[in-house]
């Protein structure tokens, strides 16, 4: 019986890290495995920066391609693929990407160090419900949106991305 729990302990901790982490109190996740591409529809948000500024979608519209990324510093999935995100920012910002983060439930301070520690150097905003919902973010997180120059959203992924996969999506927009 003792080996059988170990089993379903192993079990559940490999679902943790093929899910995405819920950024909600409902517990649900969504499927790591998820990308979409979507139709036509208005997004916008007005949000404060890890200063407390406040800033907006139309700041990064229409100035190059802009990925934005859903994600918290409490979410093994958001910071296993930060290191693959800051490769692709890396290589195709003097192109014009342009990288949004957006925590989510998350607090300035604990982003704040976490981008220090991590040596993150895109733009890193506080998500609150309206501009998750203005996205259409679920109850997961890392969501990642790829939006085009024209302001088009091209493709979505639910759950952490590798480089390659990234890349493959970054050479549509860019």
């Amino acid at each position: 019986m003792k080996f059988g729990s170990s089993l379903i302990l192993v079990f559940l901790i490999a679902a943790v890290f093929v899910m995405g982490c819920s950024s909600s109190d409902s517990g649900k996740a969504q499927s790591a495995a998820q990308t979409t591409t979507t139709g036509t529809y208005s997004p916008t948000f007005a949000v404060k920066d890890l200063d407390g500024n406040v800033r907006t979608y139309e700041e990064f519209k229409g100035k190059g391609p802009i990925v934005l990324n859903f994600w918290g510093t409490w979410c093994p999935p958001c910071r296993r693929e930060i290191p693959d995100l800051k490769k692709i920012y890396t290589e195709y910002k003097d192109r014009g990407l342009q990288l949004v983060g957006l925590a989510v439930q998350d607090t300035p301070e604990k982003v704040r160090q976490f981008a220090e520690n991590n040596s993150v150097d895109w733009v890193m905003l506080m998500a609150d419900t309206k501009a998750a919902e203005s996205f259409r973010i679920g109850n997961g997180v890392p969501v990642t949106i790829f939006i085009d120059r024209d302001g088009n959203e091209i493709s979505r992924m639910i759950g952490a991305r590798d480089y390659a996969t990234f890349k493959a999506v970054i050479e549509k927009i860019i």
